[in-house]
């Protein structure tokens, strides 16, 4: 039993874990000179002093494609991290990604990366040889994007510091429920996702929503700074003061686009005490909850985050549920939830509603509330790994809407007969359609502000199929795209960046809005000769 099917088998708080985010809530930093003075990492970068190395194709002569075949035992010896070949013994772990439908995939090497010198020289060696490149952490690119055939994978996951304050600076290989743990045993947090082994990079570089974006906002709008290697080799430090045109661009549009991205510091947060709820309602409400979730979630107080949810599975009956999470009084989330019941006009046949800390709850969403924080990973030797780890990889995929303004009652419909249908497709696995409110700090963000657009939206909507991993996902696949076609009049053509779509036709206006021609001005400036570069690179 895979872990999506284990936490569904579970009610209340566990069974909620399970859909709040497909656990892919980041791109990867998907993609694809000698580092001077201040490449050496501060404090917090996770990384080591680089030692000096022997040149294996960096400097200017790296940028002008020698001839010949690429040393990658050169490479290897010149970092400070690792670098793992096929034939390996991690190899089989160290090439793969979250998601099994990428298994497939067969990168040349893979990188893991110990400081800002290790980067550069990835990057120079990839340019001598023309090598195409993919930055990664958590693996989780719904599109497979942080790996790829023939590619060096440079993976951060080494660069996994963090230390609290009042600003936490956080390697970019940290994982999520590290930087939880790490953070919440001072009291203080950073607004992100729920999966555990989603990288907090690729999060906040996309944006990065989560059950505290309507009260904190997405991680990006948290974030204060950000440390990179560029593709000319270059290590920059960007803030609102230093290469500020680059720190606007890295909230929202920074993975895989403009460097690598090795750091980043965030303005925390107090974790108060909270309160979460979870209610199911028979399928034959579906609509009156839909219709009266959509009107009170984004309503509420910023303190208050919600999520609908519509599930089926193969021959199964279809369920509808709302999952509800508070910062503030647990009689102020009771109230809340009957409101939302008055609005149905029926009440829920189930509700669990639960006093929680704040850490306490985000290793339930994480769905580890009974794991300690090294059994909260996927298991392993290799970085971003733990040997304790008892979190086990997932097959499905995903496509995304916003919508601007409350579904009709045709657009409800048109939810409900998709979920219905997959009941019929036939097989194993499950169709999902998760509805998240927005609203509140997220959308008090001017639209321009960051190269995250979307703050005028009231839901952002991910629809999932998931499979048994080694199945062809045909069937599950024509599901999702159906679903996604009837949606087109009721959604506003915008998607999020961090739920790639690689079926997605318009994909800059649809991630990136008014602020696309804007970012490709940018990425001409930064990374001229296209070194970072894949399918939907800017």
């Amino acid at each position: 039993m895979d872990r999506r099917t284990l936490l569904q088998a579970g009610t209340g708080f566990a069974a909620t874990a399970a859909w709040l985010v497909a656990c892919g809530d980041a791109a990867g930093q998907a993609s694809p000179s000698r580092p001077g003075p201040s490449d050496r990492p501060g404090p917090g970068s996770g990384g080591t002093a680089p030692r000096t190395r022997a040149a294996t194709g960096s400097g200017a002569a790296a940028g002008k494609g020698a001839a010949g075949a690429a040393d990658w035992s050169a490479l290897g010896r010149g970092l400070d991290g690792g670098l793992v070949r096929p034939g390996d013994a991690d190899w089989s772990a160290a090439r793969r990604l979250y998601n099994t439908r990428f298994d497939g995939l067969r990168p040349a090497a893979v990188a893991y990366i110990a400081n800002t010198a290790d980067a550069a020289e990835c990057l120079a060696f990839a340019r001598r040889h023309s090598i195409p490149v993919s930055i990664r952490n958590g693996g989780h690119s719904y599109a497979g994007w942080s790996s790829g055939n023939g590619r060096l994978v440079i993976d951060v996951s080494k660069l996994d510091r963090i230390t609290s304050g009042s600003t936490a600076t956080i390697g970019a290989g940290a994982k999520l429920i590290d930087v939880y743990t790490r953070l919440g045993a001072h009291g203080l947090t950073v607004p992100g996702g729920s999966c555990p082994t989603v990288g907090i990079s690729g999060l906040t570089l996309g944006g990065g929503h989560g059950v505290v974006s309507r009260a904190y906002g997405l991680t990006c709008d948290s974030l204060v700074g950000a440390t990179l290697v560029t593709a000319d080799g270059r290590t920059l430090r960007c803030d609102k003061e230093h290469h500020s045109d680059l720190f606007w661009a890295l909230r929202g549009a920074g993975n895989g686009n403009f460097g690598v991205v090795t750091e980043l510091r965030f303005r925390t947060h107090r974790t108060p005490e909270a309160a979460s709820a979870h209610l199911n309602w028979p399928w034959a409400k579906a609509a009156a909850v839909i219709r009266a979730w959509q009107e009170w979630g984004p309503a509420q107080d910023d303190e208050i985050w919600s999520a609908a949810h519509l599930s089926a599975a193969a021959g199964g009956t279809p369920r509808v549920t709302v999952s509800i999470f508070s910062l503030g009084t647990y009689s102020g989330l009771k109230n809340a939830v009957d409101r939302l019941a008055d609005r149905v006009g029926a009440p829920a046949s189930s509700v669990s509603l639960r006093r929680r800390g704040y850490q306490e709850a985000m290793t339930g969403y994480a769905g580890c509330s009974t794991y300690t924080t090294d059994q909260c990973h996927l298991p392993g030797t290799t970085p971003g790994r733990r040997p304790g780890g008892v979190l086990k990889r997932e097959t499905y995929l995903a496509r995304s809407d916003f919508y601007d303004r409350s579904l009709s009652a045709e657009g409800i419909r048109v939810l409900i007969d998709r979920t219905e249908r997959y009941s019929r497709v036939g097989g194993r696995g499950s169709g999902s359609i998760q509805l998240t409110a927005l609203g509140g700090a997220v959308n008090r963000v001017a639209p321009g502000a960051t190269a995250f657009v979307h703050r005028r939206s009231r839901v952002l909507a991910q629809y999932v199929a998931a499979y048994p991993a080694g199945g062809s996902g045909s069937r599950q696949s024509a599901w999702l795209d159906g679903l996604h076609q009837a949606m087109r009049r009721h959604a506003s053509g915008a998607a999020y960046q961090n739920y790639t779509d690689a079926k997605l036709r318009d994909w800059r206006r649809a991630y990136y809005g008014s602020a696309a021609d804007r970012l490709t001005q940018l990425k001409k400036k930064y990374d001229p000769d296209r070194l970072f570069d894949f399918p939907q690179a800017l």
